[in-house]
């Protein structure tokens, strides 16, 4: 490489053209329901429902608010923009106070409840009045106070997805600004839709923004480091190519950027970043010991490319054990991280040393080069100086060691793991408090929906036996649950029992056909062949759901349903609180594979395996200890902090695998002269770099913190805090564990 300089330089320049096509390719979805996409009976049984039923997570919610009761202008203009929103594209139907409607027997229509002229009512409140008095309101759309209302848009089931979504949202807020203009009306979209769109415009928005942040902050370090201007911008070349190639190739291979993947790019930087530093402490070394541009490159590939390949392989590994989940977005996760992981290698061994060789013609960098790096007095001497009192001790350290483990894995396990459908947006969001306001106002936007099939074909699913055992169920439900609202079919056909009417069979089949088909393929399906009892709740942890789904699906089993059949509990909900604790726990295995797998290759990579059998308690207790800690505060265990339990893992093995490779240098160039005595000295060789490339992980990770998002945050926080302990770890427990095996081996 070093003879064809122009030639890979070239070749960079042509990889960057094709990677900057490839990262425009980038397809950008949210994620939060696809991560449940899997082979699981759960996840088969949910989309069988969707395709039959209509889903709440389909519904775009607006709600109004006014300073004082509203007026007749204010209703005027709710009215229109019900009307206007109705004619948007894509907008299916919409649901508020101006559509209630109630079923006349004698002319066998429908009637508006609110008449069509405001003008007609003398006082303003009387319409609402009509409305929340009206038998046929089935949940309550203005609150007591009238200065608060919900209008409810439903989208085309076809049209859900973000970019399809994305124009109807735009006009329904034109819509909202046109409408609160000069009206004195607050208004605010929320829903599903409206939060799934949010979140894929901060995924797009923070790519962009935390890589730079984490390219910047571990530049500064570096440059403070190094005490180099120029060596400090020449480290960033490769890390910055990495991400071009990682961002690159996910456009090519069609892998979408989502809520579980928009952490890749920033951890292929700081990866990058943190061999990049080792391999130029080393080439500085080198050239500080008066070695020429080809010796001293050259030496720093021997002596640091192969751990900078084998930290690769173990990360690979780490990202290998996501595959054992079954979901098909955590499954792509670990494909592009692996991709990237690979392009990070390639960046470290390849371009790396490629602009060192280039950049070593400038005086200036070559000069900054050769300059001693930091005082051994502070560095190497100290380091060197704790391992020696540490080696002394070994067997205590060992035990200690050991013991520290055991509690910690005692607290981890069992893993408790939680789940919240919101959980990717902060609690004091604006568009999250709307919901909130709107759910006050009306009822929760989840559901956890309950059928009952109906499977004696040749007879009607409508029937007077049949219509007796869904208001059973029903209202069973609703005395159980008294706090939450059930709605079904039997909802309708109560009303028109309050109300006098006739409600046998054949009424309600003649009052079905009337209404719209999506209200009604909601009631009984698009098959028309199952009831659908809709249980609303309001966004809970994961266990909470799971103890209530439990619960309902018992007192379903000794329920007499007659002719119909009770299907498992389900709806996008139910179906999150049930997966969420499985797949987590499969992701926690996955750590487990890698905690096991990685030491594994240590020892065969060095044909040593009493380095994989001492590479295994400094790199589990960082891991440990962050665990318990979450299992111990309450935080408990989500998706993105489970992943990067594995992430973090397969990085701070790096850290272990450099002190080897130190070892292992020495060992060799001593052979039989090596002994007890020559570990402080390793570690006083490696400790800065190690010291440094933490520190540039860490606080490139930190840009997480600038995050609008809680959950990358948190990956970012549990990240950096398995860095530091695994820093930590390998200073104070691997040699030491190194010299009783050593010992042991002597002995025998």
């Amino acid at each position: 490489m070093l003879r064809r300089k122009k030639f890979f330089a070239l070749l960079m320049l042509v990889l960057t053209a094709v990677s900057i096509f490839g990262a425009t390719q980038i397809r950008f979805a949210d994620g939060a329901r696809d991560i449940f996409a899997s082979s699981y009976p759960e996840y088969i049984n949910f989309t069988e429902h969707k395709a039959e039923f209509p889903q709440a997570d389909t519904d775009i919610v607006i709600v109004a608010r006014s300073p004082r009761p509203f007026d007749r202008p204010q209703l005027e203009r709710l009215r229109d923009l019900v009307f206007d929103g109705q004619l948007i594209d894509g907008i299916d139907f919409a649901h508020s106070i101006f559509s209630i409607q109630k079923y006349d027997s004698v002319s066998k229509e429908f009637q508006n409840v609110i008449a069509d002229n405001l003008s007609d009512y003398s006082d303003v409140s009387v319409p609402m009045n009509l409305v929340d008095n009206s038998d046929w309101k089935i949940l309550p759309l203005v609150n007591p106070e009238q200065n608060e209302m919900v209008i409810v848009f439903s989208v085309e089931e076809e049209r859900v997805d973000q970019e399809t979504v994305q124009p109807i949202i735009d006009e329904l807020d034109i819509l909202l600004a046109e409408m609160s203009e000069d009206s004195g009306l607050e208004m605010h979209m929320t829903g599903t839709l409206p939060i799934l769109n949010l979140i894929v415009s901060r995924i797009i928005e923070e790519q962009a923004l935390l890589n730079a942040i984490g390219g910047i902050l571990g530049a500064l370090v570096s440059l403070l480091l190094f005490r180099s201007l120029g060596i400090g911008l020449l480290n960033g070349v490769a890390p910055i190519f990495a991400v071009l190639l990682t961002l690159g190739a996910m456009g090519w291979l069609g892998l979408e950027m989502n809520v579980i993947t928009n952490s890749i790019s920033i951890l292929i930087l700081v990866i990058t970043m943190a061999n990049c530093i080792h391999m130029t402490f080393e080439l500085r070394k080198n050239a500080a010991a008066g070695k020429g541009r080809d010796e001293s490159v050259c030496a720093m590939m021997r002596a640091i490319a192969p751990p900078c390949v084998l930290t690769g392989l173990t990360t690979i590994i780490a990202m290998s054990g996501l595959f054992y989940s079954k979901s098909a977005l955590i499954e792509t996760f670990a494909v592009a991280a692996i991709v990237g992981l690979i392009l990070s290698m390639f960046a470290a061994i390849v371009v790396h040393p490629l602009v060192f060789a280039i950049g070593w013609r400038f005086g200036r960098i070559e000069r900054a080069l050769s300059r001693p790096m930091q005082s051994k007095k502070y560095w190497g001497h100290g380091f060197a100086g704790i391992t020696k009192w540490l080696v002394s001790r070994k067997y205590s350290v060992v035990i200690l060691s050991g013991l520290f483990a055991a509690v910690l894995l005692t607290a981890f396990l069992p893993v408790q793991s939680t789940h919240r459908f919101n959980e990717y947006l902060y609690d004091d969001e604006p568009i999250i408090l709307a919901l909130k306001r709107a759910e006050a106002v009306s009822s929760p936007t989840q559901s956890l929906d309950i059928v009952l099939r109906h499977t004696r074909h040749e007879q009607p699913l409508i029937s007077d036996i049949n219509l007796q055992v869904l208001g059973s169920v029903h209202e069973d439900l609703e005395k159980t649950y008294p706090d939450n609202h059930i709605y079904s079919l039997h909802s309708l056909r109560r009303i028109l029992l309050s109300s006098g009417e006739p409600a046998g069979a054949d009424d309600i089949v003649e009052l079905l056909n009337k209404m719209p088909d999506r209200i009604m393929s909601e009631l009984i399906g698009l098959q028309k062949n199952a009831f659908k009892l809709s249980l609303r709740v309001e966004d809970q942890p994961s266990p909470i759901i799971r103890a209530l789904v439990s619960d309902m699906e018992t007192k379903l089993a000794t329920s007499d349903t007659g002719q119909l059949v009770a299907e498992p509990v389900t709806g996008l909900t139910a179906l999150a609180a049930q997966l969420s604790d499985r797949m987590i726990t499969e992701l926690t295995i996955s750590f487990l594979i890698a905690a096991f797998a990685c030491p594994l290759l240590i020892g065969l990579w060095f044909r040593e395996w009493r380095y994989g059998v001492a590479a295994v308690l400094p790199n589990v207790v960082p891991v440990l200890i962050v665990g318990a800690w979450l299992m111990a505060s309450g935080w408990k265990l989500q998706f993105t902090g489970a992943i990067a339990l594995s992430i973090a893992f397969g990085v701070a093995v790096d850290d272990t695998i450099h002190v080897l490779n130190r070892l292992h240098i020495v060992r060799r160039k001593k052979a039989a002269a090596f002994t007890m005595a020559d570990l402080p000295g390793v570690m006083a060789h490696v400790a800065p770099a190690l010291v440094t490339t933490t520190l540039v992980l860490s606080v490139g990770l930190s840009s997480a913190f600038f995050s609008q998002m809680p959950t990358v945050l948190y990956f970012g926080s549990i990240c950096i805090a398995i860095f530091i302990f695994a820093l930590i770890a390998d200073l104070f427990m691997l040699l030491p564990m190194i010299a009783v095996l050593e010992k042991r081996r002597r002995n025998s």
